[in-house]
């Protein structure tokens, strides 16, 4: 994909995205009751997405012996 066409594909999404929120916006001004179901899908929305951390990195999960790290920066120490 040339660099025109990526940047026309990406100006035509936020342009879509735009309007999309502006139409919205209107649309829950427009309504009076619409609270209701925006509140049931934000509920349903928190029921199926957690807050969870993130599971801690890949290199603190590793189960690592103390005695190779201990000695690993002296030679001295190093056993035969």
């Amino acid at each position: 994909m040339g660099t025109l066409q990526a940047t026309l594909v990406l100006t035509a999404f936020g342009a879509a995205v735009i309007l999309l929120c502006v139409w919205g916006v209107l649309a829950l001004r427009r309504s009076k009751r619409s609270l209701a179901p925006v509140a049931g899908m934000l509920m349903l929305l928190g029921a199926f997405f957690s807050a969870d951390p993130p599971p801690p990195p890949r290199s603190e999960t590793i189960a690592r012996d103390d005695a190779d790290e201990d000695a690993a920066g002296d030679p001295d120490e190093l056993e035969d």
